[in-house]
């Protein structure tokens, strides 16, 4: 990994109407535009994906992969819990989540690997992550201007949004960015299993950057 050049998507699953695309155009790893729109479904996606050239990454607020454990608690699940407990409500147990990250993102990411096997794929978590950056808790709905404005600063480029599932695409950009750099070396997916779970992959091996 290094810097890349090229496009990096950030993606937000959510229900009809409600899914969150962002297009990061990249130059040797300086961010040059940031595109964001809301997208009616996951064919959608898939389609702006596929007509997406030079696709170098993916960002996605969704599970990566599954836990056969308690709740379907992955470790980076329980480490962002205790890591972040001000806003550890903001992670949802993988069993109680709702269908668009289930079925919506997974169906997108296997999709996008058959696509291109050698993706570089990174899961986000948007809500945690904004207090992560800024040490803000996540409040689009009060904080929507403030908020483009932090990532802005964040992405050196500009970041204008019309809905929380633009702003969590948006920010799921900055991950892949981070990730492929080596400027964000914390994998969460990287943590040690207990003896009573495991980790099933459908897409292969992917990762959780998360910046230190």
């Amino acid at each position: 990994m290094g810097d890349p050049t090229g496009n990096i998507i950030g993606y937000d699953p959510g229900g009809n109407g409600k899914h969150g695309f962002a297009i990061l155009h990249v130059r040797n790893g300086t961010p040059d535009i940031l595109e964001v729109q809301t997208l009616g479904d996951a064919e959608e996606v898939l389609s702006r994906m596929k007509n997406t050239a030079n696709l170098v990454g993916v960002g996605l607020d969704t599970m990566t992969c599954w836990s056969t454990g308690k709740s379907g608690l992955r470790p980076a699940d329980r480490w962002l819990r205790d890591e972040y407990q001000e806003v550890s409500n903001s992670v949802v147990s993988p069993n109680g989540m709702y269908g668009s990250m289930g079925i919506n993102g997974m169906s997108v990411l296997i999709k996008a690997r058959e696509a291109q096997p050698d993706l570089f794929v990174t899961e986000t978590h948007p809500k945690v992550l904004c207090y992560a950056l800024f040490e803000k808790k996540y409040d689009y709905e009060n904080r929507s201007t403030q908020m483009d404005g932090d990532l802005s600063s964040k992405l050196d480029t500009e970041v204008e949004t019309e809905n929380d599932h633009e702003w969590d695409a948006a920010v799921s950009t900055l991950a892949a960015l981070r990730g492929q750099q080596d400027r964000w070396k914390n994998d969460l997916h990287e943590i040690e299993s207990s003896d009573d779970e495991r980790l099933v992959e459908p897409c292969g091996p992917t990762h959780y950057f998360w910046p230190e």
